[in-house]
């Protein structure tokens, strides 16, 4: 066992985290779920440990020793609560993950992930045990932790605002490192990042694109950094919309959308526009219901005109307009036809043979590769596992608390939903695998905590006081 130079930071900011308290170790764990391309430890062939997966052991710590975290984690692992369906579905994943690939092995021919029997796989073979069958069932097992720490860390009003600024941090950071991995690549200096650059993992950080470098940030690829701004667009952007720290959320949010656009990700190509529809329908949705703030009527009347305005500078501009259709020919309309496309379909059809093979009980988490999160979902957790994290899901966006006029969960709750909304979009276009990352489950869990409060639940404006107080007042939804 190795540990890297961002394994020692990891364990120096733990033993921080430990002397300071929970609030701290929330603001340095949720920007590590960023590190996708770094090892904090490398276990020579038996993979590596991430810096969050790490960290996240020093956040169990400090928060299972203290009572109000067993209350609030009973409480949500009773049924029908949304901690129940996630250990559910947690539960069936570990329990096909040991005996699906044993009992079903040999009924069909999967995409498998990591090394089998065969070797490391790169064509298809019959279904059996596979090293993805532990390394997907550690992942979601830390999911669940994930997502139980920060919804109990969450049910205070401090804690609630403390996760609220977390994710805020983890949406700037991921913005700085895009500018760093930009300015280092464009200046050779990008061994300065050899320190989170050093997981196992094929890199593809050096790829340019129609003259654009395609941004990864402090993943290993684009697509991955796509994913991660996805959800960072649409918490940033929602917030906002309800008027809470409103410069600094119009700039994230602003920022997050420049750099989809220019991180040639097919991904975020594909994304980006369903996440803006899901924006723009719920806040004419909000606007026909009740009063909202000046910047959602902006929003509304000023978005048609944008996009009209920027497609007839397009359209009626020769060169832009076919530099645009030789980018988007590119980069998305011809991906289906591409190596890779074609790839990805034949992962799709072959996931979805195996779902139906395997009797509707899913070849077991970790055994079948897909391109698409639930086709992902369906074939390796079956019927019984898609419909626990279905589930899930409702009780996250189906959740209705009753708080007062002026209270600042709401709006929050919103956006950590609408961010889980933007992940699970760019998942379902092109996510491989049954784990969704840690920064979901942050998200779901800000959007499911159940603040204990008297009175009213408040988070900060930028002049510092609170936000129903401010010029910037609305009455929520």
């Amino acid at each position: 066992m190795t540990i890297g130079l961002i394994g020692f930071i990891t364990l120096v900011l733990g033993l921080l985290a430990l002397a300071r308290g929970p609030a701290l170790a929330m603001m340095i764990f949720a920007p590590l779920t960023l590190l996708g391309s770094a090892a904090a430890m490398l276990l020579g062939g038996a993979g590596s440990i991430q810096p969050a997966h790490l960290f996240l052991g020093f956040v169990t710590l400090i928060l299972a020793s203290r009572r109000s975290f067993w209350t609030a984690t009973l409480r949500s692992l009773t049924f029908p609560n949304d901690g129940f369906w996630l250990l559910v579905t947690v539960s069936y994943g570990v329990f096909g993950a040991i005996f699906f690939p044993r009992v079903l092995a040999g009924v069909t021919s999967v995409n498998a992930i990591g090394v089998t029997d065969y070797g490391p796989s790169l064509l298809r073979v019959p279904l059996g045990p596979s090293s993805g069958n532990i390394t997907q069932s550690i992942y979601l097992v830390a999911d669940l932790m994930c997502f139980l720490l920060a919804r109990s860390f969450a049910g205070t009003p401090l804690g609630f605002s403390t996760l609220t600024k977390a994710m805020l941090l983890y949406c700037t950071m991921n913005i700085a490192f895009a500018l760093i991995d930009i300015a280092t690549f464009w200046t050779n200096t990008g061994f300065l990042l050899d320190f989170i650059r050093n997981a196992d993992y094929q890199l593809h950080i050096e790829t340019v694109v129609t003259g654009l470098k395609r941004i990864v940030g402090s993943f290993t690829e684009t697509s991955s950094f796509a994913y991660a701004s996805l959800g960072c667009l649409g918490f940033a952007a929602e917030l906002w919309l309800a008027g809470i720290w409103p410069r600094r959320s119009l700039a994230l949010s602003a920022i997050s959308l420049v750099l989809l656009i220019f991180s040639t990700s097919s991904t975020a190509y594909a994304a980006t526009p369903l996440v803006l529809a899901w924006l723009y329908g719920s806040s004419l949705l909000r606007a026909a219901r009740d009063r909202v703030t000046p910047a959602t009527y902006g929003f509304l009347a000023f978005t048609p005109l944008a996009v009209l305005v920027v497609v007839a500078v397009i359209v009626l501009n020769p060169v832009a307009d076919q530099t645009v259709r030789d980018f988007l020919t590119v980069m998305l309309f011809d991906k289906g036809s591409s190596q890779s496309g074609i790839e990805r379909g034949q992962w799709n059809e072959t996931a979805l043979q195996n779902a139906i093979d395997t009797f509707g009980l899913g070849g077991g988490l970790g055994s079948i590769r897909a391109s698409s999160f639930p086709i992902a979902l369906l074939s390796n957790l079956g019927i019984p596992g898609t419909l626990a994290f279905t589930l899930f899901l409702a009780s996250i966006f189906l959740r209705r608390a009753s708080r007062p006029i002026d209270d600042d969960a709401g709006p929050v709750q919103r956006a950590a939903r609408t961010a889980c909304v933007g992940l699970l979009i760019g998942a379902t276009v092109s996510g491989a695998l049954v784990d969704l990352g840690m920064p979901f489950f942050l998200f779901a869990a800000l959007a499911s905590a159940e603040p204990r409060h008297r009175g009213r639940v408040t988070v900060r404006g930028n002049e510092g006081v609170p936000l129903r107080q401010s010029s910037v007042a609305l009455v929520q939804s």
